[in-house]
């Protein structure tokens, strides 16, 4: 039976037989003897034992716990052999060079990272960047077009991604990064490039501040380098406390509008939107509930997440559990694909439209040739506790009752009958025209006759359980030639684009009468 060891490469322990024991010991000798003992030299061998590491776990099995000859020689085939690599005659350069470039060229898959060494924030676009092979200004440039024109949804994607794509920080992870082999040549090609590129710029610093400052440099650059860190610092502080804030003041916000029909999104708006009530104005049943499941996930997730942003950026702890960001990014997709199938099968209730007219209702004979218009509040101040304002379409709430109503509106007509009349014409919308029909015919509409007075209600309502579909009401009044109008200031609620002769908006048209003539309606003088 063959001895076994227990080594430590990079940290990880691992359980080894005397064979190939022996033949990783040669490699990592040879390895070592190439490199030498300087400071390059330490970080490409400590990379390569780190890959060697990963490589042992990957191959290492619940059964198969000791690490054999086998894997040390794919270990050795994966990250190239001495002979291949340190050959200095001539002949044998040429052929490794071949070979060199025949494994560089024969990419693997490549892995999302964030890239520090690229970044201005994150290196999320940097990433992206090395990921898909395309400039880093594109994907910077999309970023911020799409904060701006998707009402900062770039936003809120930039951070999801800041916290669930992991930092490249090992020269393994780099590699893969970039879709490179990761072995012994491709090691030492990235950070002799890291070195060079890290000289060159302090090169360029010594050359900028000249000779005659070197006795002070060093204390230049370490008096610029904590100050830069301190605003650094602050930064992160505050940028950790902003998100923070904003975000637990948005998501109590949001699940108080969505739960108590008191709440209100946004502690600073000037109106009223009791989330809990927006869903019954247009659903039903079990679609209800699948749009407040939805809504929650989609609005809730970000937010959380900005408040995870902040607590990770004031505290500065890290977490690579990629799991809880992928989970949140499937479920915040799944919230999204929710909302959308329900506002596709919220589009079919408004593809037929239907059109429903009353009869001319004459008015009955008053005393005189004049007719006072004038209109009520039917619904009663007591409703406005809690309310949807769209459009023309009004939700009313109070003691958790809801009413659906809108706003009819009136116009003024010539009659060529010798009587006042009024006539109503109703639209709505349904899912077939039948559908349609029936919520045309349940906008409820009362108007009242006090001798020469009328009194038209401010509000039409629907029949209980109804949604809205675009309903809407159109008065008519006709006035016979002749015959005089009074419209009381309280019209204002209802009159839209009356004709007149003088072209007078309808707001000045108020208190006054007015005389339907041959030519039209004419300003009583």
């Amino acid at each position: 039976m063959k001895k076994t060891l227990t080594i430590n490469i990079s940290g990880s322990i691992f359980h080894i037989d005397e064979d190939a024991f022996e033949k990783l010991q040669d490699y990592l000798r040879t390895i070592n003897s190439h490199y030498g003992a300087g400071e390059e030299g330490r970080e490409i061998i400590s990379d390569i034992e780190s890959r060697i590491a990963e490589i042992f776990q990957e191959k290492l099995s619940s059964k198969d716990q000791v690490v054999n000859v086998d894997m040390v020689e794919e270990v050795i085939t994966i990250m190239g052999r001495p002979e291949e690599i340190f050959e200095t005659d001539d002949e044998t350069t040429e052929e490794s060079q071949n070979q060199s470039q025949t494994t560089t060229t024969s990419r693997k898959k490549r892995r999302l990272y964030r890239d520090p060494d690229k970044r201005v924030f994150g290196g999320v676009s940097s990433g992206l960047s090395a990921y898909f092979g395309i400039d880093v200004v594109v994907f910077r440039l999309l970023f911020v077009l799409f904060f701006f024109l998707g009402y900062g949804f770039a936003f809120l994607l930039y951070i999801i991604l800041w916290i669930v794509v992991p930092k490249a920080t090992t020269t393994s992870q780099k590699l893969e990064m970039k879709g490179k082999k990761v072995n012994i040549s491709n090691i030492e090609e990235s950070i002799k490039d890291e070195y060079n590129e890290v000289k060159e710029n302090f090169d360029k610093m010594r050359e900028k501040n000249g000779p005659q400052v070197k006795d002070g440099f060093d204390r230049s650059v370490d008096f610029l380098g904590s100050a830069l860190r301190l605003v650094l610092k602050v930064i992160i502080i505050l940028l950790g406390i902003g998100f923070i804030f904003a975000g637990f003041v948005s998501l109590i916000s949001f699940i108080g509008s969505m739960i108590f029909a008191h709440s209100f999104f946004g502690p600073f708006a000037d109106f009223h939107f009791p989330g809990a009530m927006f869903p019954k104005l247009f659903l039903d049943g079990t679609s209800i509930t699948l749009f407040t499941i939805g809504i929650i996930v989609v609005i809730a997730i970000p937010l959380m997440l900005l408040i995870f942003a902040g607590i990770k950026l004031l505290f500065n702890f890290k977490t690579n559990n990629k799991i809880i960001g992928f989970t949140a990014l499937a479920v915040w997709l799944t919230g999204i694909i929710l909302l959308i199938s329900l506002s596709f099968s919220q589009i079919k209730g408004y593809m037929h439209s239907s059109t429903r007219y009353s009869e001319n209702q004459p008015i009955e004979k008053i005393a005189n040739d004049t007719l006072y218009l004038q209109s009520t509040n039917n619904i009663g101040d007591h409703w406005y506790e809690g309310h949807i304002d769209l459009d023309n379409v009004k939700v009313y709430m109070n003691d958790n009752e809801e009413i659906i109503v809108g706003e009819p509106t009136l116009d003024i007509e010539r009659s060529y009958s010798d009587n006042f009349e009024i006539k109503l014409k109703k639209k709505a919308r349904g899912r077939t025209l039948d559908r349609a029909v029936e919520n045309a015919e349940g906008i409820n509409y009362k108007w009242v006759q006090n001798d020469s007075i009328i009194v038209f209600n401010q509000f039409f309502t629907l029949e209980n359980d109804s949604k809205w579909r675009n309903q809407r009401l159109h008065i008519t009044v006709k006035v016979p030639e002749g015959k005089v109008i009074y419209l009381d200031d309280s019209m204002s609620k209802i009159i839209h684009d009356i004709d007149n002769v003088s072209n007078t908006w309808d707001f000045d048209m108020l208190g006054e009468k007015w005389i339907m003539k041959k030519e039209g309606l004419s300003l009583v003088e």
